[in-house]
């Protein structure tokens, strides 16, 4: 599974492509797709941090005397 890492360059490089071509709906479909990387990456940061946020919960839950 790509990374949110990942899912950003790619949506830098949609973005790019968009912006060189000159017909229309193809920089319509690359926007969408810039669009729909940029909510993947967002999706995963976020699943990421609750992630991490439930892992240090635990573990202080653990550390308590």
């Amino acid at each position: 599974m790509p990374t949110s890492k990942e899912y950003r360059h790619r949506a830098k490089e949609c973005l790019r492509l968009a912006n060189e071509t000159k017909e229309i709906f193809a920089r319509m479909a690359l926007l969408e797709l810039v669009a729909e990387f940029r909510a993947m990456a967002q999706q995963l940061e976020l699943r990421e941090r609750r992630n991490t946020k439930q892992r240090f919960s635990a573990a202080a839950v653990r550390i308590r005397p």
